[in-house]
C-alpha cells in the first residue's frame, strides 16, 4: 500500500505502543521481527491467538495487543486507550469503532488463554465467537475518522478494498501538500 507492505505500516504504526513487537504466523521478507509460530497453521486468528498467549506466558508477559496486518490506519494511541478501558476483572478490551468490535485488534490477558482453549474445543473458531465465552470489555475509537470511510479499523480484503485505501492515502497526501504549499 502506497509502496510500503502492509505489515510493515502496521508495524511502523503501533512499535512505540509495546514494549515488544512479534509477528504471528510465519515469518515476513524485510520485516525483522521474532516469530511466534501458529500452533495450528492455517488455522485462523483463534488459534493464532492461543499461540501467541501461550508465547508470552512462557516470557511472563501480563498482556498482549494484537493487531491485524490488513489494517493499515490504526489508531497512534490504540495500546494506550485499550488499556485504559481493560477492567481489573476482564479477560480483553477490545477496539470497537460506529459500534463494530473489532477483536484482531485488541488487550488480552494471558491469563485468559485455558477460557479461549476451552472455547475451540467446544467448537468456536472465530475471534468475536470466543468473546462470548469471555468477560471482554471495549475501547470505544468512534471518535476518530482516519482511514477510508472514517475507519481506523478498515480492512483490507481485496483489490477494491487496496484501491480505496490507496485513493484514501493519495487524497491525505495531496492535502497535505497543499496545506505546505499555502504555508510558503
Amino acid at each position: 500500500l502506497g509502496g510500503i507492505p502492509m505489515v510493515q505500516r502496521v508495524a511502523t504504526r503501533v512499535s512505540g505502543q509495546v514494549s515488544m513487537l512479534a509477528a504471528s504466523g510465519t515469518g515476513r521478507p524485510g520485516l525483522d521481527l521474532p516469530v511466534i509460530p501458529d500452533a495450528m497453521p492455517f488455522g485462523g486468528p483463534l488459534p493464532a491467538l492461543m499461540s501467541v498467549l501461550d508465547w508470552a506466558g512462557e516470557r511472563k508477559f501480563g498482556l498482549v495487543a494484537t493487531f491485524s496486518c490488513d489494517t493499515p490506519f490504526l489508531p497512534p494511541d490504540l495500546v494506550i486507550r485499550l488499556r485504559r478501558a481493560l477492567e481489573p476483572d476482564s479477560d480483553c478490551a477490545v477496539a470497537l469503532h460506529g459500534g463494530a468490535a473489532h477483536p484482531t485488534c485488541a488487550l488480552w490477558r494471558t491469563s485468559a488463554l485455558p477460557k479461549i482453549q476451552a472455547a475451540f474445543e467446544s467448537g468456536i473458531r472465530s475471534l468475536h465467537g470466543a468473546l462470548a465465552h469471555l468477560k471482554a470489555c471495549s475501547a470505544d475509537f468512534s471518535d476518530l475518522s482516519d482511514g477510508p470511510g472514517g475507519d481506523p479499523f478498515f480492512n483490507i480484503n481485496c483489490q477494491s478494498d487496496m484501491a480505496e485505501a490507496q485513493a484514501w492515502i493519495d487524497r491525505v497526501s495531496d492535502v497535505a501538500r497543499v496545506r505546505a504549499t499555502d504555508r510558503m
